[in-house]
């Protein structure tokens, strides 16, 4: 985690030996608003974008930390007893662990009227956390040199031997990843094969000699669009698009098993010690004019219906709902899949490291 400038200046502010009467009285009475948003492009869009006009409406202060999702949920465990945070930003993935251990807490739609608009597949364990940008997960290709590529089980070819990027277990990606490869060898779809991925050891070991390397750097799928391999994945749009965009020979493969969701979300931490400032940000957040803006810079689809976007950033969004139909996006049932995930990757490092 890091603390942005606001909180430095907060800190020497607090440290000085001589200050104007008037000034500590201003900073007294003053509302501090602490949130946790990630440590990527789309936190800093927050920070930039939607913090200083918030902070003006509201009259007042919004402190952050940076992190990733298991980052923002240690940071509301270690202040558990004293609570700092009133909004964390966290994924899907981390909501339904954070509200097993009473971390946050349930969103209330007459303070957050934005939720209202919100599509229902993106409130999360009885509205405790709502989605707000959302990517889809797979695989990813130079299209001016990988073409034909329709099904995850021709990833497997040995004619990609040492051609393939692979996530690093270390994150999120490689579960689906073994989802992928259960379902290929039960013939079940993703959505079923998610039960049963104790069966998919098997055949994601035979996805080893095709590896060039396991990458944990953004930075690395240049690879693909440089040649230096020929397919990558699994990985988010949000990592990809932006490339794209700006004329970079990369692209998310169409394939027919479907697509997975990445998905930012926000949550009112519990025992906030701003509550009401809290949900009025989370109801900020999900304003359609500043997802458009998030969505037109990052790529990632908007949660609510009813934003017309440019053609240009249209292409690149899994929205409307029904376009979200159309590509088959899945979210894995991570009730389900999170307490099996520290066995699953010691099995995962042990297929690829032996």
């Amino acid at each position: 985690m890091t603390i942005d400038r606001r909180t430095l200046i907060a800190s020497a502010a607090a440290s000085a030996i001589v200050m104007p009467t008037i000034v500590t009285r201003a900073h007294a009475q003053e509302k501090q608003l602490h949130i946790g948003v990630y440590n990527s492009a789309l936190g800093k869009l927050v920070q930039k974008e939607v913090i200083p006009a918030f902070e003006k409406e509201h009259k007042c202060r919004v402190f952050t930390i940076e992190g990733a999702t298991l980052s923002n949920i240690a940071a509301l465990r270690a202040t558990r007893a004293t609570p700092k945070f009133s909004v964390m930003m966290m994924d899907d993935v981390g909501v339904p662990q954070a509200k097993q251990e009473e971390l946050i807490d349930k969103l209330d739609p007459a303070k957050i009227p934005n939720l209202a608009k919100v599509y229902k597949r993106f409130l999360f364990e009885d509205s405790y956390g709502v989605g707000f940008n959302i990517s889809s997960a797979g695989m990813f290709i130079n299209p001016q040199k990988t073409t034909g590529l329709t099904s995850y089980e021709q990833i497997f070819d040995p004619k990609y031997r040492k051609r393939i990027l692979l996530n690093t277990p270390k994150n999120t990606q490689s579960v689906l990843m073994l989802i992928v490869a259960t379902a290929l060898a039960t013939g079940k779809p993703l959505k079923e094969a998610q039960y049963l991925i104790d069966q998919g050891w098997d055949k994601l070991a035979q996805l080893k000699p095709n590896v060039l390397t396991i990458y944990d750097s953004e930075a690395l799928v240049l690879m693909v669009a440089q040649g230096q391999a020929d397919i990558g994945g699994i990985d988010y749009s949000k990592s990809i698009y932006p490339h794209a965009a700006k004329g970079v020979p990369l692209d998310m493969a169409p394939l027919k098993e479907g697509s997975f969701t990445g998905i930012n979300s926000l949550t009112l931490v519990k025992n906030a010690p701003e509550p009401e400032l809290g949900a009025a940000f989370i109801n900020r957040m999900l304003d359609p004019a500043v997802l458009e803006m998030l969505s037109s810079q990052t790529f990632g689809a908007p949660s609510v219906a009813g934003i017309n976007f440019k053609p240009e950033v249209a292409k690149y969004l899994a929205y409307p709902d029904t376009k979200m139909d159309e590509m088959g996006l899945f979210t894995p049932d991570w009730n389900f899949i999170i307490p099996k995930r520290a066995g699953l990757l010691e099995r995962y490092n042990q297929v690829f490291s032996s």
